[in-house]
């Protein structure tokens, strides 16, 4: 994944803080709505970034666990890092323990530098 951020990172991480202090999910559409992005399909690369460059690196949960289709109430596929890896019935159960350790940071104080 290259270093460089998305444009609309910083709106869609603000965006995720907003909902983990609200103790809520929203969806790929919410959030594109909500940030100006085009289209759902755009939130997924934005979430990688805040996934790979923020929350792994500093040991946070992945607030991108509250991004979720609106149809299964889920992440998508790319949720989880490995694209090679194939969900199995532990799953349910890492996004569960994820979300819960979400709603559990303070989240007040991690902020995202934005690159404009």
């Amino acid at each position: 994944m290259p270093n460089t951020m998305p444009d609309k990172t910083p709106a869609v991480f603000n965006y995720l803080k907003k909902c983990a202090a609200e103790e809520r999910t929203a969806t790929y559409l919410e959030i594109a709505k909500k940030v100006g992005l085009p289209k759902p399909t755009d939130v997924p690369k934005r979430l990688n970034h805040i996934r790979d460059k923020i929350c792994r690196p500093q040991g946070l949960p992945w607030i991108t666990a509250l991004a979720v289709n609106a149809r299964t109430g889920l992440p998508g596929p790319g949720w989880f890092p490995h694209r090679d890896c194939t969900p199995n019935e532990n799953m349910p159960l890492f996004l569960g323990d994820m979300v819960c350790r979400v709603l559990a940071t303070d989240w007040s104080q991690v902020e995202i530098e934005n690159p404009d």
